[in-house]
């Protein structure tokens, strides 16, 4: 009887991490992820870009939790990990230098939003290539308007380097706009910044 229960426990323990263990994102397309708002990567980047993204089997996925104070995520750790962990340092690294602003609500001064910053990884030709953005992961975060460009980055060599961003959108990190629950600075400062960056 004693092995019968030890049989079943091991069984359930096995059961329960399969299911808990994330399918990985190895040969997927961006198109079955679909946790990733889409239409926000769609505004941070070219539409030709975009298209190639549809298209591009990916080789990684790693996703990091924080919370937006101020401008900056603060507690942020990585949720999601893939590649044998490889990335992780450099989606939280990612995640401590991302900007965020025009979160302003009336409705809840108080609470801080949940964000989730994502970091695809894509093998190319003979170089690295990771893709991040970041998004509220709230009610409604997907139906914000977004401004901003996502950071691209390439490892060729042991070296990393940033492709740079539109001069307009690169190093300025995001704006967000939620109807009139923003507050002027913010409606201000999302006007400045085109309605979609890009890499070309």
């Amino acid at each position: 009887m004693k092995a019968f229960l030890a049989s079943a426990v091991i069984l359930v323990a096995s059961m329960c991490s399969s299911i808990a263990a994330p399918a990985p994102a190895k040969g997927r397309l961006l198109t079955d992820l679909n946790v990733i708002p889409a239409r926000v990567l769609q505004r941070s980047v070219s539409p030709k870009f975009y298209k190639s993204l549809l298209i591009s089997p990916l080789e990684g996925w790693i996703t990091v939790r924080g919370q937006l104070s101020g401008t900056q995520i603060s507690g942020a750790r990585v949720i999601r990990s893939e590649l044998k962990g490889l990335f992780d340092p450099l989606a939280l690294q990612l995640a401590k230098e991302a900007q965020i602003a025009g979160n302003y609500t009336i409705d809840r001064p108080n609470v801080k939003s949940s964000v989730l910053l994502h970091l695809l990884v894509y093998e190319i030709a003979d170089a690295t290539m990771v893709l991040s953005f970041a998004h509220f992961d709230e009610a409604g975060g997907d139906q914000m308007q977004y401004y901003g460009c996502s950071r691209l980055l390439i490892l060729k060599g042991g070296k990393w380097s940033e492709i740079k961003g539109p001069a307009s959108l690169d190093g300025k990190g995001w704006a967000v706009r939620q109807g009139l629950r923003n507050n002027m600075k913010a409606t201000l400062l999302v006007e400045k910044l085109p309605e979609t960056g890009g890499y070309r």
